[in-house]
């Protein structure tokens, strides 16, 4: 019988040749809703609810040992109500094309770029917004073209150039001028027992986005630069920094300064207790590191699995100029396809025009439900 089949595959093999990949084609998606109740300084309770809608279609053209060739695309399709009114609309959240080796990778379209190892208050937010706090790690992508070659000590280098990004992206004071490129790229190489990182990005602002401030010209370059690294030495410890420049000729804006510093450990006791803290010293004047306008910023993340489903989470961060505390607690259960999450907030202090940026809510205390469908 074993000589026949081997026959029979030789037949096959010299007639039809080499049997090629089959192209794949998945469907999948994520179905959400949520309820949220919150108060207002002023002492008014809002209330809203939503509904979002992320199909996702991807397909796999050739994929190999050594090659693959594959395409996504994804929308954002949500609405939502509140006593304010409501809103619907539906965009494009991921569209690309992707031709990989098992050292080099190239990526086009509408995709997510981000790097650097802090999670709370991240230095190196240029290109994302995620949030620490969004059990679904949703985020708007951004237009390019992005390289990725790995070499054989484990270093890497990624070069990527933007275009048709508007809207600001990431902690921008100001959009890109419309029709203008980005470029820019990133070097990490191994070090110890961990990796440091470098990192650059030139573009052109526009500062007439620029909300609340009069500031001269249409075409104004910035250049950016980082520097960065994360080891474990058993405790995690990290750091980012990046220096932003561009010549506004409004002295408050000329240089934005970032640095944060980060260590995170797991105590080995209930199911395990993960700690992650992080300080986040931001400046932003006529100099790097101006000491007239500068806001130190701490965060703290405390998580721990209860069950094998369930997981109870804290995230709490303090602006100490402003002296404004926010606290999330949380509860989450997984299952197959299933998440609930349930999230109760509270804010004392007055919001920085910083913190809103990270999309912080506007609220003084509320309560927020969700749950998630995936197929």
């Amino acid at each position: 019988m074993n000589c026949i089949c081997r026959w029979a595959a030789m037949i096959t093999l010299l007639l039809f040749g080499v049997p090629q990949p089959v192209p794949a084609v998945w469907f999948t998606g994520q179905i959400s809703s949520y309820n949220s109740l919150q108060k207002a300084a002023e002492g008014r309770r809002t209330f809203e609810f939503g509904s979002r809608y992320l199909p996702e279609l991807t397909h796999d053209i050739h994929k190999d040992a050594g090659l693959c060739l594959d395409t996504k695309v994804s929308a954002n399709m949500f609405w939502f109500y509140s006593q304010t009114g409501q809103e619907a609309n539906a965009k494009l959240y991921r569209c690309w094309f992707r031709f990989a080796t098992p050292k080099f990778e190239s990526r086009i379209g509408l995709q997510k770029i981000n790097f650097g190892p802090a999670r709370l208050l991240r230095s190196l937010m240029w290109f994302d917004q995620l949030d620490p706090r969004d059990p679904l790690k949703l985020t708007d992508g951004v237009y390019g073209l992005r390289l990725r070659y790995d070499f054989e000590n484990l270093s890497s280098i990624w070069l990527w150039g933007l275009l048709g990004n508007g809207e600001t992206k990431g902690l921008e004071f100001t959009a890109t001028r419309k029709g203008t490129p980005e470029y820019g790229g990133r070097l990490q190489i191994p070090l110890g027992p961990g990796e440091i990182g470098v990192t650059t990005h030139r573009r052109i602002t526009n500062p007439e986005t620029t909300a609340g401030y009069r500031l001269s010209g249409s075409r104004v370059p910035e250049t950016r630069i980082a520097l960065d690294g994360i080891w474990d030495v058993g405790l995690g410890l990290w750091f980012e920094s990046a220096l932003m420049y561009a010549d506004y000729r409004y002295h408050l804006l000329d240089w934005q300064s970032f640095i944060t510093l980060g260590s995170d450990y797991t105590f080995p006791f209930a199911n395990g207790v993960h700690v992650l803290a992080e300080h986040m010293l931001y400046t932003v004047g006529n100099r790097s590191f101006d000491r007239k306008q500068r806001f130190h910023l701490s965060g703290v993340m405390l998580s721990c699995p209860v069950t094998w489903l369930d997981q109870v989470s804290l995230y709490s961060i303090y602006n100490w100029e402003s002296q404004m505390a926010y606290h999330y607690l949380s509860w989450q259960r997984s299952l197959d396809r299933w998440l609930f999450h349930a999230g109760f907030f509270k804010r004392s202090g007055t919001a920085s025009f910083f913190l809103n940026q990270t999309g912080l809510p506007p609220g003084r205390h509320g309560l927020r439900l969700m749950l998630v469908f995936h197929y």
